[in-house]
């Protein structure tokens, strides 16, 4: 038994009606019947009869011996959604309507086992849901899952999502005992194609790559990379006021002492006395306009700076004279806030490396080499069609001299009298170039963390700050945030908090599974049974190609590897399902 569409043209309109058919055997032909007419498609979704039919179909006897559904991640992420009680949590905020079959609890619990599990668009939700297993381990039926359920769940989810991920924030440091004692802010973009005319969400701003049409969101992990807490902002938000706006809102949900680290967007002296306001510990990098170096140089001195015993991870096994060498020295810094005109003060650690010093360097040596180079040519065409007069050769000059390299090069234009003709020199400003090469290689991170604290510290502190950006790398990739063809700014908005909510699980499952490791490597997460450090997206990659069937018996779960086996025993899973007798083939492990 199954409904049938069938599609009616009447003048210029089309119609859609529904009809109930059963199939049935003729002399060995397959023929249908109509069993019942269910009635026009848009009036039964409007009345809400449509998701009626849809939850009793789904509700019936089960399928079939001999089917099959595929399992996979869901074995793993089901477990974690339902320890974080994410379902219960967002029906708190959201109560079911009488009409609905589904809660918006559910809806958004279907859709992060989906970003995880296979990333769908809207459209073919239902379709992976109704060949997962998502019924079978979740009690989702997922012919419920339709764009149209899926949209308003979306909308409904949109105005508490915030609330949400600070909710689950707390669940996850409380119930997998998660260090949130330090946080590591960050903001990525996220580009889109398209117009997206009425989003506000979806606006032009500053990218890597210049102005493009995007969306940003922020996250905040641990020191071991679990994406605590993540936020959406409209693509043209500066990067500047949204980290800025952020460590209030993340301190209302910590406890007291939180140290925030973040790169330099919130390295102004403003921004860093809002965050001591707000009770927050921070290391943070200055921006240039501090006057962080030129307090180095009448306060410190290169003398000062001390050797710093600290080896970058990707270094470890380099000889001690191949590896980057720090030097440092840690010393107050007092200033003005130049939003209140009141004092403020902390500590600074100036920070030397070698690798930034030869870099700093080697990149003023090409943007002189080639600026010289492009003031050769101009030499080389003085009086002719593109550098007739002193004007042509001055409005060329500005160009090649950019606001970097101008204090270091000195570039003289006159005419001369008898002949009219431009003339070009030009010198390098030595004096300019060594006093600035003192501070080569040299930046602060300014801290407000009392006691006893070294400069060393700090550095370790902010060298983890990468671990963010790892999980920026797993949004794009594995999660497949793009593209986006959502075109409704709270169905946009929660998209990508249901993405921070992945986020949050895949930095669950890692840290877990390394945790109960001790941080060894687990035996094939690799192809030919090669073994790796777990991370989220090798966990539930060896999981793929994992189903279950249906039989006489009841449900069995393929046999397990020896590595998903593993791996379930550390994170203290056990599968609901009784395995079947013969291997599953063909799987790694």
């Amino acid at each position: 038994m199954f409904t049938k569409r069938v599609t009616v043209k009447r003048g210029d309109k089309t119609y859609v009606y529904l009809k109930l058919v059963e199939s049935y055997r003729d002399g060995g032909r397959v023929r249908q019947r109509v069993i019942a007419n269910l009635g026009r498609e848009d009036d039964l979704k409007a009345s809400g009869q449509l998701e009626a039919l849809a939850a009793s179909f789904a509700r019936l006897e089960p399928p079939m011996v001999g089917v099959r559904r595929d399992v996979g991640a869901l074995l793993i992420v089901a477990d974690l959604l339902e320890r974080l009680d994410l379902q219960r949590t967002v029906d708190r905020h959201v109560p079911q309507r009488g009409t609905a079959m589904l809660s918006c609890g559910e809806v958004i619990t279907a859709l992060i086992a989906n970003r995880m599990c296979g990333p769908s668009p809207l459209y073919d939700v239902a379709g992976w849901a109704t060949s997962a297993a998502i019924h079978e381990r979740l009690g989702i039926p997922g012919m419920l899952l339709n764009d149209d359920r899926l949209g308003r769940a979306l909308e409904q989810f949109a105005p508490i999502s915030d609330t949400v991920r600070s909710e689950l924030m707390l669940k996850a440091i409380d119930r997998f005992g998660i260090d949130a004692g330090r946080l590591h802010l960050d903001l990525t973009c996220i580009p889109v194609s398209g117009a997206f005319e009425d989003s506000t969400m979806i606006a032009k701003g500053w990218g890597p790559t210049g102005v493009k049409r995007q969306t940003k969101l922020l996250c905040a992990t641990n020191p071991k990379g679990v994406a605590l807490y993540t936020r959406p902002f409209p693509g043209n938000t500066a990067e500047l006021s949204a980290i800025a706006d952020s460590p209030e809102m993340i301190a209302a949900n910590s406890k007291p002492g939180l140290i925030i680290c973040a790169d330099s967007a919130l390295g102004h002296i403003k921004n860093l006395a809002a965050a001591d306001q707000a009770g927050l510990r921070f290391v943070v990098p200055l921006r240039s306009s501090t006057g962080f170096r030129e307090k180095f140089l009448t306060e410190i001195g290169p003398d000062q700076m001390v050797p710093l015993r600290y080896v970058a991870k990707r270094e470890a096994n380099l000889p001690t004279g191949q590896r980057t060498q720090y030097l440092g020295a840690l010393a107050p810094f007092d200033t003005i806030n130049p939003e209140t005109q009141q004092p403020f003060n902390c500590r600074v650690a100036y920070i030397w490396s070698s690798e930034e010093a030869t870099s700093v360097a080697d990149g003023r040596e090409r943007a002189l080499a080639k600026a010289e180079t492009l003031l050769t040519k101009v030499r080389n065409g003085l009086g002719g069609r593109y550098y007739k007069t002193q004007k042509d050769v001055d409005n060329r000059v500005a160009v090649i001299i950019g606001h970097k390299i101008r204090p270091f090069l000195t570039v003289t234009t006159s005419t001369e009298p008898d002949t009219n003709k431009p003339t070009i020199s030009w010198e390098r400003n030595t004096h300019a170039i060594t006093n600035t090469a003192r501070t080569d290689g040299i930046y602060a991170l300014a801290t407000n963390i009392p006691g006893n604290i070294t400069a060393t510290r700090i550095l370790k502190i902010y060298k983890d700050q990468p671990l963010v950006e790892i999980r920026h790398r797993e949004a794009k990739g594995p999660l497949k945030v793009r593209p986006i063809f959502l075109h409704n700014d709270d169905r946009i908005t929660a998209m990508l908090s249901i993405v921070g909510i992945a986020l949050l699980v895949y930095g669950l499952i890692e840290t877990q599974l390394r945790t109960a490791t001790n941080n060894q490597p687990i035996p094939g997460l690799y192809p030919e049974n090669r073994p790796a450090l777990p991370t989220g997206r090798n966990t539930l990659t060896a999981f793929q190609g994992l189903g279950l069937t249906y039989t006489h018996h009841g449900i069995r779960l393929d046999r397990l590897t020896t590595t998903q086996r593993t791996i379930l025993n550390h994170l203290n899973i056990t599968p609901p399902w009784e395995e079947q007798d013969l291997p599953n083939c063909g799987k790694r492990g």
